[in-house]
């Protein structure tokens, strides 16, 4: 029997489109504003009026970004903290969690509370700053890998998942079979968790991606600065000057190169905001398909 859409239901989903329509539009418009901001000349974009497409196109912002051969390092180091600090995290606190998961494990209610603890309050940025020197991580790449090698929190919504989406009987069967825990780890907990270890994966990245204030604060050497840290300092530079003074550059090219009057301290702003949040985009296509599912994994239990 074909059910026929009523009036008020077709009422329903012609509004319930158009409010979702409206809330992507809200939510996609502010950064097509930015790109259109980065790529239209800074004192042309100053006059306003500018709102769906750049009036005086031109690529000299991002040429000033760029200009600095140092970026480039920066970019890579960015890179390599975002995959190795991702993938380390991912693997520690998973095992921390599977562990946890074990009602067999000794002493686990105490060490969950400890961890509940840890989660709620810390020692202050002092305490931090003095243990990061006692064990030689300032101004060393592992500083930006060691301290968020493990998530309390993504320790708790994992093992939840563990718990709740990950038949007992099937780990049993394994046991049975003369599997270890090391063994079950790796072939079961793992791949059926797949989803989870993606959204969880994607927060991650994207926290070690925008992470300025580890290399503003705890590295001096700016050959191991991160790319949001090298590009907030390219702004404050900007900004203290209002002008784009090139010779306070490492690796400084001549002036002459850009067109005055395309690049202003908001022009710059607006590409180095672009430069920063583009990449990461790029990787959330290859994760949609797991992260609804991952969010909601361990929520309910079935």
């Amino acid at each position: 029997m074909v059910n026929r859409m009523t009036a008020g239901d077709r009422i329903f989903v012609l509004c319930n489109g158009l409010v979702l329509t409206i809330f992507a539009f809200l939510c996609a418009y502010p950064l097509w504003y930015i790109f259109i901001l980065s790529v239209n000349e800074g004192r042309d974009a100053a006059l306003g009026g500018i709102y769906w497409w750049p009036r005086a196109f031109t690529l000299d912002n991002f040429r000033v970004i760029l200009a600095d051969k140092t970026i480039v390092n920066a970019f890579w180091i960015t890179v390599s903290r975002t995959v190795i600090g991702t993938v380390l995290s991912l693997l520690v606190t998973s095992m921390v969690a599977y562990a946890l998961s074990r009602k067999e494990l000794p002493g686990r209610g105490p060490v969950l509370m400890i961890f509940l603890l840890i989660m709620l309050f810390n020692g202050g940025l002092i305490p931090f700053y003095i243990q990061l020197v006692n064990l030689g991580l300032i101004n060393n790449f592992w500083v930006y890998i060691f301290p968020s090698l493990f998530s309390v929190w993504n320790m708790f919504v994992m093992k939840t998942s563990f718990q709740n989406n990950i038949s007992e009987s099937v780990i049993e069967s394994m046991k049975i079979d003369g599997a270890g825990y090391t063994r079950i780890y790796f072939s079961i907990i793992l791949p059926f968790s797949k989803p989870l270890l993606a959204a969880l994966g994607l927060f991650t990245a994207v926290g070690h991606w925008n992470d300025w204030f580890t290399g503003a604060f705890f590295v001096n050497d700016i050959t191991l600065q991160p790319l949001p840290t090298y590009l907030q300092r390219v702004m404050s530079t900007v900004e203290a000057s209002n002008m784009i003074n090139l010779s306070s550059m490492s690796q400084a090219r001549e002036a002459s190169m850009y067109n005055p009057d395309a690049v202003t301290s908001k022009s710059v702003r607006m590409a180095t905001t672009m430069v920063t949040i583009v990449p990461i985009l790029f990787i959330y296509p290859f994760l949609q398909k797991y992260f609804v599912k991952g969010v909601l994994i361990g929520s309910v239990k079935e």
